[in-house]
């Protein structure tokens, strides 16, 4: 992914999350949120710091909103545990499971 392509996905994802925050207004697809952390993680290493510290503050979010992500995708199919936001229906530690693994 060329770095305009993933600048938008950080935009992007960034947006969608920031739709969760209103409780007003979190129909957003789930889904589309967690394939865009897929697509920002497949080019991860292509990111400036500052992206990758909006992608890392976005993701906390994300966290704090694992109980939405939980109604809205109950039961994901995906297997890749180094994945975490796929598995934020276990609950918000699983982030920290899988950093703490990588180290």
């Amino acid at each position: 992914m060329d770095a305009a392509m993933l600048a938008k996905a950080v935009n992007q994802y960034v947006h969608l999350v920031r739709l969760l925050e209103d409780d007003e207004y979190y129909d957003v697809p789930v889904q589309l949120i967690l394939i865009a952390r897929d697509d920002i993680e497949d080019g991860w290493i292509g990111l400036s710091p500052e992206d990758r510290g909006r992608v890392e503050r976005t993701d906390s979010v994300l966290v704090q909103k694992h109980s939405i992500v939980a109604q809205m995708l109950p039961h994901p199919r995906h297997t890749d545990r180094r994945r975490w936001w796929w598995f934020l229906h276990e609950g918000p530690q699983v982030r920290e499971r899988t950093e703490s693994s990588r180290e």
